[in-house]
């Protein structure tokens, strides 16, 4: 009969490149009490196996010595989503260095270990996360349904009791708080938390981000840019996040390249290497994209963090700059890889068109043209569209590149990203004094529709708004404004009827799920998300009374 231990119902999972050190950790483990200990010798095993069980603890060797090591593995596991609340990922590294890695990164692993470890060095930190995770439970527990308002109640039950755990408390409430879309409740807890240690930077970025998502852009960069400028905080990069996104809403897009450069300094890594990137191609600075993109190219090679959009956008960047040849070089090269992706193929296909216009070789550009062109399911505000458009007024087609430049507009007409896309690429095929009239034209249709359902909600004409807005919705399915007015004119009916109509609330919670994904963390759909819980909340209320 077994030995039961606190770990025994914990699967883990030993991600190294060396078999003595996959089988000195496997037996570590199994000291401790594990019963299940799985082992991969590299990183696109590991992430083969973690999407397919879920893993109670990670211990991860930093240098995997293949193309991807132990901290882009974690970073690409966090960001996208493939690591639940329940695991913990422990790092194993040879390197005194790591501890200044460490804290440089944007997703900081829960701990780390200095290779020679023992087991009993994997149980303290164990016992110490496994403690945390036991005291903050109910709160993690309502974060990880995206129980905000469920999240902030548990917060409160527990700084009642002013125990160690009360500053980690404080923070999990301000994030939730942010969440919800309460600016001014969440600005309070993290200058409570200011209060009592006017050092903590994670209350001040919190600080911060309340400000931006508040629309208080010079007071979000005074505090974030304290954090860059304090001897604490000076490689934080999501303070430079901050500032970057307060200046891209006000408008100065070029400053904002100039801080994510700054932040790509601080943590040079393929991700900050490609916010760099694409910020410098909107902005025409072609030799700063090329360089970001080669940098993130070289990178990611062969790694399980590679993308194929940063291919097809170097790609694009090297047509725009005149160097035809490495564009096309660079897409066939690629090819071989991408056999089951459909999209790369079709938007290789647009930029290879542009690559063959500009040399001359119209019969191979027009039949590019028309490859791309039939592998596009629907225009959208995104990179493929507007590739796809330069591609046809490269060809002559103009009428169709036109179309497709209106069509992007109409996905997004508030975005002014797409807006800087749209307008490169008319400036690139020798149209840009198209360019506001098209935008403009565009949005002027658009907003007519909105402002006509507008008109009729205010004319108490409410099944006919809804009628209206709905429709537009189903012209413009990726609309974020429309979608928003959509969401909220069906919520503004719930509150007026004073019914729970739940094939309404069905229809809002469909348009919300559209726009968290067409805008994730957005502070405008943050907003319209508490609105609308706020919304079924009370009408559930009044049910019940």
């Amino acid at each position: 009969m077994s030995i039961q231990t606190p770990y025994s119902n914990i699967v883990a999972l030993v991600i190294d490149d060396m078999s003595t050190q996959q089988t000195t950790l496997r037996g570590q483990l199994s000291m401790l009490g594990f019963a299940k200990v799985d082992v991969a010798s590299n990183a696109e095993d590991a992430l083969r196996m973690i999407r397919l069980k879920p893993y109670g603890l990670i211990l991860c060797d930093y240098n995997l010595n293949n193309k991807t090591d132990g901290q882009q593995l974690f970073e690409h596991l966090r960001d996208n989503g493939l690591l639940p609340a329940t695991s913990l990922f422990f790092m194993v590294t040879a390197e005194n260095s790591y501890a200044s890695v460490a804290s440089a990164t944007e997703h900081k692993p829960d701990a780390y270990l200095l290779k020679p470890i023992t087991a009993s060095d994997v149980e303290e930190r164990l016992k110490a996360q496994l403690e945390r995770r036991a005291a903050l439970a109910a709160v993690n527990q309502r974060l990880n349904r995206s129980d905000y308002s469920g999240a902030v109640d548990e917060c409160n039950k527990l700084l009642v009791r002013k125990d160690r755990w009360f500053m980690q408390v404080l923070q999990l409430k301000g994030d939730a708080l942010l969440q919800l879309g309460r600016h001014e409740d969440a600005k309070l807890v993290f200058m409570q938390a200011l209060d009592l240690r006017p050092d903590l930077i994670w209350a001040k970025l919190g600080l911060a981000r309340a400000h931006k998502a508040a629309g208080n852009f010079e007071d979000a960069k005074a505090v974030a840019y304290a954090i860059i400028h304090s001897p604490d905080g000076e490689r934080n990069v999501a303070a430079y996040d901050v500032v970057a996104q307060s200046l891209e809403a006000q408008g100065d897009n070029e400053a904002a390249m100039w801080v994510l450069r700054d932040a790509a300094v601080v943590i040079p890594s393929a991700r900050r290497q490609r916010l760099v990137a694409e910020s410098a191609y909107r902005n025409g600075d072609l030799a700063t994209a090329t360089d970001s993109f080669m940098k993130v190219a070289k990178a990611t090679k062969g790694s399980v963090i590679a993308q194929a959009q940063d291919t097809l956008a170097l790609a694009q960047v090297l047509v725009d700059g005149g160097r035809m040849a490495e564009a096309l070089s660079t897409l066939a090269d690629a090819a071989d890889g991408q056999r089951s992706n459909p999209q790369f193929e079709g938007v290789a296909a647009a930029i290879s068109a542009q690559a063959h216009a500009k040399t001359g070789q119209v019969e191979a550009a027009t039949k590019a043209a028309l490859r791309a062109r039939e592998s596009l399911r629907q225009a959208k505000a995104d990179f493929a569209t507007i590739a796809l458009a330069k591609a046809e007024l490269m060809v002559g087609n103009e009428k169709a590149g036109l179309e497709l430049l209106e069509a992007a507009v109409h996905c997004d007409h508030e975005n002014p990203r797409v807006k800087q896309l749209i307008n490169r690429a008319l400036g690139d095929t020798g149209r840009a004094d198209r360019a506001d009239g098209l935008i403009k034209s565009a949005v002027q249709r658009l907003n007519v529709k909105v402002s006509d359902a507008k008109t009729l909600f205010r004319n108490s004409q409410i099944d006919e708004a809804l009628a209206a807005i709905e429709s537009a919705a189903r012209e413009y399915p990726e609309n974020t404004s429309v979608l928003l007015q959509a969401a909220q004119m069906n919520c503004m009916s719930l509150r007026l009827k004073k019914q729970v109509n739940n094939a309404v609330i069905e229809k809002v919670r469909l348009y919300m799920l559209r726009l968290d994904k067409l805008l994730p963390a957005n502070d405008r759909v943050t907003q319209m998300q508490r609105y609308f819980r706020e919304t079924v909340q009370a009408l559930q209320l009044e049910a019940t009374v």
